[in-house]
C-alpha cells in the first residue's frame, strides 16, 4: 500500500495531488486523486480536504482488503515453500518425524511455525494424534491471532495416520533417512483401538441367543411385574 503527494510542478505531466496505488495478489490497482478544481467556485481548502480524504480512504480501503485476502490464503493455502509431504492444507503447521529436545528417538510430530518459537507437538502412548492435533492448533491459533471459528473448523479436520506413512516414506526414500516402521506406532493407536471397538460390537451382534439366556430374562420380568402389582395393590 502506498500515497504519495506531488506538488504542483513536480510532475512534468501537470498533476498535482494524491496518488494511491496498491498490489493485491499479482494485479495493481491505483487511483489519482487531483487538487485541480473542477470549478473557481470549490473553495481551494475545501477541495483539498476533500481529496486528501478520498486518498485516504481509497488507502485504507485497500490496506484492509489486502490483509483480508492473506488470512484466508493463510488458513486456505499451504506456503508455497513447505517441503514435500509435511504440509496440512493451511500455513502455520506442518507434519515432522524427528527427534524433540533430548529424546533420542524419533517421533511424530505436528510443528507450530510460530515467528521465532517453533513448537513441536508430539504424538506420543499419552497424546494421540487428536490430542496433540487440538493442542497444534490451539498454539496455533493463539501464536497467528487466528479466530476462533476458524480454530474449531480446523480441529474437525486433523491429519490422517497415512500422511505420516507417506512422509516416512519420502524420508526414507529421497531423504536419505533410515526411520523404521516403528515410528508410526502412536500415530495409529487411535485408528488400532477403534477398529478393536468395532470388532467388539460386531461380536455381539453377531452372537447366538441361548434359549436360557430367554427364560432366564422372561422369569426375571414376571417376577418383577408381580411384586409391582402386589405393592400397587392392584392384584388380590
Amino acid at each position: 500500500m502506498a500515497i504519495q503527494f506531488y506538488d504542483k510542478g513536480e510532475l512534468s505531466s501537470g498533476f498535482y495531488g494524491w496518488r494511491v496505488a496498491a498490489m493485491i495478489r499479482g494485479k495493481r490497482y491505483q487511483k489519482y486523486f487531483s487538487l485541480r478544481r473542477p470549478s473557481e467556485a470549490v473553495p481551494e481548502a475545501l477541495w483539498h480536504r476533500y481529496q486528501e480524504t478520498r486518498a485516504e480512504y481509497y488507502e485504507t480501503r485497500w490496506a484492509m482488503r489486502a490483509a483480508a485476502i492473506k488470512y484466508l490464503d493463510f488458513i486456505r493455502t499451504e506456503h508455497p515453500r513447505v517441503k514435500p509431504f509435511r504440509g496440512v492444507g493451511f500455513q502455520g503447521i506442518t507434519l515432522g518425524i524427528g527427534t524433540i529436545g533430548g529424546n533420542p528417538a524419533e517421533q511424530c510430530y505436528f510443528q507450530v511455525n510460530a515467528p521465532g518459537n517453533p513448537m513441536r507437538i508430539a504424538i506420543t502412548e499419552q497424546q494421540t494424534i487428536s490430542r496433540a492435533w487440538d493442542r497444534a492448533v490451539a498454539l496455533w491459533g493463539e501464536a497467528f491471532g487466528i479466530r476462533q471459528k476458524d480454530i474449531d473448523a480446523k480441529r474437525q479436520a486433523p491429519p490422517t495416520p497415512e500422511q505420516f506413512k507417506r512422509l516416512r516414506k519420502h524420508m526414507n526414500d529421497e531423504e536419505s533417512a533410515s526411520l523404521g516402521v516403528g515410528v508410526l506406532h502412536h500415530v495409529y493407536a487411535e485408528q488400532r483401538a477403534e477398529f478393536e471397538r468395532q470388532k467388539s460390537r460386531t461380536r455381539l451382534k453377531e452372537r447366538p441367543v441361548d434359549q436360557d439366556d430367554l427364560l432366564d430374562v422372561h422369569a426375571r420380568l414376571e417376577r418383577e411385574i408381580s411384586e409391582f402389582m402386589e405393592k400397587s395393590g392392584a392384584r388380590a
